[in-house]
C-alpha cells in the first residue's frame, strides 16, 4: 500500500506526524486504526493484514470527544505513528485476553485484536481483558 501522506506538524520527540484528509465513510473514530485511499481515509477493514499505522485523532476544531464520530466528507484528523511510539488504540470487544508485551493486529473494523508477531502492528502495554466487553476500550499499545 502506497501513501501520499504529507506531515503538517509532529514527529519530533515521539509525537507521531499529523494531517487531515476528508473521511471517505462515516462511523469514523478517535482511536480507530484507518487507511488512506485516493486522497481519502476509511476505517482499517483488513483483518490481521500488516498495514499503516495511522489512528484517528479527536475532531479538536469542533471540540470532539472520544465518543464522538466523523462523517462522511468531513474533515479527519489522524496522527501516523513510527516503530516504538505509544498511541491509544481501541480494543476489540470480546477480544480474548491480551498480556502485556503481546503482538496486537488489525481487527478490520478499526480496532484491534490479538496477533502474531509476523503480522503484528503493535504490542499491548500492559494486560487487557475484554472478553466479556460487547463494547471496544481504549488501551495503550507500543507501534511494531
Amino acid at each position: 500500500m502506497t501513501s501520499t501522506v504529507v506531515s503538517r506538524t509532529g514527529g519530533a520527540d515521539g509525537a507521531p506526524f499529523v494531517d487531515e484528509r476528508p473521511a471517505g465513510e462515516s462511523g469514523i473514530k478517535p482511536c480507530f486504526l484507518l487507511k488512506e485511499n485516493s486522497g481519502k481515509v476509511y476505517i482499517q477493514d483488513n483483518a490481521d493484514a500488516l498495514c499503516q499505522t495511522i489512528f484517528a485523532l479527536k475532531n479538536l476544531p469542533t471540540g470532539g470527544t472520544l465518543a464522538d464520530t466523523y462523517l462522511t466528507g468531513e474533515t479527519v484528523r489522524y496522527g501516523v505513528y513510527s516503530k516504538g511510539q505509544k498511541v491509544t488504540a481501541l480494543i476489540k470487544a470480546n477480544a480474548a485476553a491480551i498480556f502485556d508485551g503481546a503482538p496486537l493486529t488489525s481487527a478490520g473494523d478499526g480496532t484491534l485484536k490479538g496477533g502474531t508477531v509476523d503480522n503484528a502492528i503493535a504490542y499491548a502495554l500492559g494486560d487487557i481483558d475484554n472478553s466479556s466487553s460487547g463494547t471496544a476500550v481504549q488501551h495503550l499499545v507500543r507501534i511494531a
